[in-house]
């Protein structure tokens, strides 16, 4: 690290367990420059405030500060309403948080960034602003913000938001097929409460690839009946056999910390997606599992069918991702030969009928009304390569082909 850090000013109570409601007592801790992670006692006690010469305070909880606090002129306030579970949208806040901090502290101001107890919710947000300042990955951004307050502990759904926001460049990617699909989660969350897409979520229907446009895609994917776009390259959700995962966590394989490698956060998760490649080939020419040939596709969309909706039960554990939280592990960067092609998962668009009102349902040619595929906000499926996808808008291959040229692209509807 470039700069020493600052050495701790107000040291945290490590009795976490006896602060309860308005009885919590003052705890912060110095992170970096001018930089405080604290609790609710420290952003509500004025003698603490004055005496850290705090300037910005960021609440990140389900509740504001009371109107006494954000009354004072002499203080700048930024709230985020975040409750402190796994399925939580942190990723999202990480931009706009850390430019608040960064802004803060340009201007010679000090900041408190808080949650309840400073343990999970506030700890996540100032370790992406230290990722993203120093340039660190997870791991060793969360070392350095535990050197200095000893009992933090972001839930494991932040810790793997934490690990997307570093492999996308600290910086949200609305194109990253991993930040896709967690947004489709987030979205099958919603449709599961209120059963219909909410209007947050109408730019993940995308549009229909089968119309005009100035500028479409090289590659598509058609309806083997009819020849009809349904699908391009840019809507599919790439993702490695499930057998990539399992060999993974039998060798033990994990990306480099940066202090090792001299690599960021975000050239450690291409560097783990070269070795997911190789191993994936390493697999496929072991057991010749993985085949894309036409006289194995109606098997395998029986397969599909029969296992849709079924629970693989617990995951695999990779780089911190798990099946429990938002961030899905087996979704990679970009479509790669050594992804699986024995079915091809795609974002939801907007010829596919019943997508933002019913949980469940058949993709048919939007042209000549043949079954090409089907879709489940909820529950997902299961590919035949053993990986769950959720939720899932799946084309089967024997269906639908796969096409490298684009001529006069006309409206087929």
């Amino acid at each position: 690290m470039a700069k020493q850090i600052a050495e701790v000013e107000v040291h945290a109570s490590e009795a976490e367990d006896m602060l309860q409601d308005d009885n919590l007592d003052v705890s912060v801790d110095l992170i970096d420059d001018n930089l405080y992670l604290g609790n609710l006692a420290c952003a509500r006690d004025e003698k603490s405030l004055q005496k850290l010469k705090i300037t910005h305070v960021l609440t990140i909880d389900l509740v504001p500060l009371p109107r006494t606090i954000l009354d004072r002129g002499n203080l700048t306030f930024k709230f985020i309403k975040l409750a402190d579970v796994p399925k939580e949208d942190l990723i999202s806040h990480l931009p706009d948080s850390n430019e608040f901090i960064k802004e803060a502290i340009a201007s010679g101001g000090t900041v408190l960034v808080h949650c309840y107890f400073g343990v999970s919710r506030s700890a996540a947000v100032v370790i992406a602003y230290i990722m993203e300042k120093y340039g660190l990955c997870y791991e060793d951004a969360f070392t350095l913000v535990k050197n200095k307050r000893r009992f933090i502990g972001p839930n494991l759904g932040f810790v793997a938001q934490l690990k997307l926001f570093g492999h996308m460049g600290y910086q949200i990617n609305r194109d990253d097929p991993r930040f896709k699909q967690f947004r489709l989660k987030m979205a099958g969350q919603k449709l599961k409460q209120v059963k219909i897409i909410p209007q947050l979520f109408a730019d993940l229907i995308k549009p229909d690839p089968g119309l005009v446009r100035e500028r479409p895609d090289p590659i598509v994917y058609r309806c083997k009946k009819c020849r009809r776009i349904v699908a391009s390259q840019s809507n599919i959700i790439p993702h490695l056999p499930k057998q990539v995962k399992v060999e993974l966590a039998k060798k033990g394989i994990r990306p480099p910390p940066s202090k090792l490698t001299g690599l960021n956060c975000t050239e450690n998760g291409q560097l783990l997606i070269e070795k997911l490649k190789n191993l994936a080939c390493q697999i496929m020419d072991q057991t010749d599992k993985i085949e894309c040939e036409e006289s194995s596709d109606s098997n395998n969309s029986a397969q599909i069918n029969s296992m849709q909706d079924g629970d693989e039960g617990t995951s695999q554990v990779l780089d911190g991702y798990s099946e429990g939280n938002m961030v899905d592990a087996s979704i990679v960067a970009r479509v790669d030969e050594q992804c699986c092609r024995l079915v091809w998962f795609v974002e939801p668009m907007s010829w596919m009928k019943g997508v933002t009102n019913e949980p469940h349902g058949k993709l048919h040619c939007p042209k000549c009304q043949n079954k090409i595929g089907s879709f489940s906000w909820i529950m997902g499926c299961k590919c035949p390569c053993g990986q769950k996808v959720a939720p899932a808008f799946y084309l089967v291959p024997s269906k639908v082909e796969w096409s490298n040229i684009v001529q006069n692209v006309q409206i087929t509807v």
